[in-house]
């Protein structure tokens, strides 16, 4: 459950970027400055933003290409909000979901998963990722020696 100012944050981000999606099924938010993700032939992704609690990242999938199995290994949680096409996303140990445009979702941090466009049209993919809060000082977070 999204219970932070973060994750609230994050879920009116997702509202406004299908709330300013066009109705028809396009690549959206400059996909000519998204650089090609290697070894995954047809996608490409770039970074929004990358502030100290979360990360942005906006991914395309050309028509039949697939994000080979990843994780974002450090995301304490991960929402998948799919802008524009149609994909199918595996999340390892769980079965396949079709995912369609306007669909947002939750994920638990760091698990693997991969997608697949199955549609016609090139899928706009917006992704955030928590981040564990830093240490404010790491010498307070030490425990104190005894005497």
């Amino acid at each position: 459950m999204m219970t932070s100012p973060v994750h609230a944050a994050v879920t009116c981000f997702a509202v406004f970027v299908l709330w300013s999606s066009p109705g028809s099924a396009q690549a959206v938010g400059g996909a000519e400055q998204a650089r090609p993700v290697a070894g995954d032939p047809g996608i490409s992704s770039m970074v929004v933003t990358n502030e100290p609690e979360y990360r942005v990242l906006r991914d395309y999938a050309e028509p039949g290409a697939t994000r080979r199995m990843h994780s974002h290994d450090e995301a304490t949680w991960h929402v998948f909000t799919l802008v524009t096409g149609q994909l199918r996303l595996t999340v390892e140990g769980e079965k396949p979901v079709d995912v369609t445009q306007g669909q947002v979702l939750s994920l638990k941090g760091g698990a693997k998963h991969t997608f697949t466009n199955t549609g016609t049209v090139t899928a706009t993919i917006v992704e955030v990722f928590g981040k564990a809060a830093p240490a404010k000082n790491a010498e307070a977070a030490k425990p104190a020696k005894p005497n």
